[in-house]
């Protein structure tokens, strides 16, 4: 009999050759806000919203809140941002989703790319633009059209009604976090820390925050590799809603129920397709 047969198992050469393990796929359970972000849902986040509602400048919070959905795909921060908006509007697709439900969600609203090419690289602004437009009353801002007086007052304006939102088209890396360009739609504001409450559509990524209006703005400033252009914001409502938002005047602050009425243009041209499955 060999010596190697009256080895202990431990010892033999065969059990002592390590046994390689399955490679474990890099994975990520949300990230750590910057410190100059707060949290919606941690204690001072919770002050900041009740102070926003008192101030009057949550109006829309709820209508957002009741139809919020996480973007079901890395790259749909725009369509699932819009199918947020318009649900929070109640406007009607006239197409349906699910079975016999007409109803918005993200991966019913294509723009010009392919499925593969949105679903790696998102929409531009333009394309959102378009897609938007298709569907509601909106208004486009570029960052470097609107001055930090022109954003602030849009801000206030829809925090203090329930008929129209605003969507951020912004860097993440401006604000300390990590990616860069992101949608996300404006939920409250709060005058006297002047900070807003983003509600983010990667949820999965980070929790809704509060962030400082003026960082916001400096966050729509830079421009995307993509387009050679600056991302910025846009003013969503209705299309039968009667305002015009275009010649939203600073006095409208102090009465946002009387918003201008006008007669509707007719529905742009050129719009992206709903796509159906």
């Amino acid at each position: 009999m060999s010596s190697t047969a009256s080895l202990p198992v431990a010892d033999s050469p065969v059990a002592s050759t390590p046994v390689a393990e399955a490679p474990t796929a890099l994975s990520y359970y949300r990230r750590e806000l910057p410190a100059d972000l707060v949290s919606f849902t941690s204690a001072a986040g919770r002050k900041l919203f009740k102070e926003s509602l008192n101030e009057g400048y949550a109006e829309g919070y709820f209508n957002l809140a009741g139809n919020f959905t996480v973007q079901s795909e890395p790259a749909y921060c725009g369509p699932s941002s819009l199918a947020m908006v318009l649900n929070a509007l109640e406007v009607d697709p006239g197409r349906t989703w699910k079975g016999v439900w007409r109803w918005y969600s993200d991966e019913l609203l294509e723009s010009c790319r392919t499925e593969s090419d949105l679903k790696a690289n998102g929409i531009t602004f333009d394309q959102f633009m378009c897609l938007a437009s298709s569907h509601a009353r909106v208004v486009a801002k570029r960052g470097a059209q609107a001055t930090r007086e022109e954003f602030l007052r849009d801000l206030m304006y829809v925090t203090q009604r329930d008929d129209v939102f605003m969507v951020l088209s912004f860097s993440r890396r401006v604000l300390g976090q990590t990616g860069d360009g992101h949608f996300s739609p404006i939920g409250a504001y709060h005058p006297e820390s002047r900070m807003a409450l983003v509600l983010d559509s990667a949820r999965y990524k980070y929790p809704s925050w509060f962030g400082d209006v003026d960082m916001l703005y400096d966050s729509l400033q830079p421009v995307d590799k993509e387009t050679g252009l600056p991302r910025g914001y846009f003013l969503v409502s209705r299309m039968d809603s009667g305002l015009d938002l275009n010649l939203l005047e600073p006095s409208a602050l102090s009465r946002p129920e009387d918003g201008a009425t006008v007669d509707l243009s007719e529905r742009p041209s050129g719009a992206f397709p709903i796509k159906i499955s």
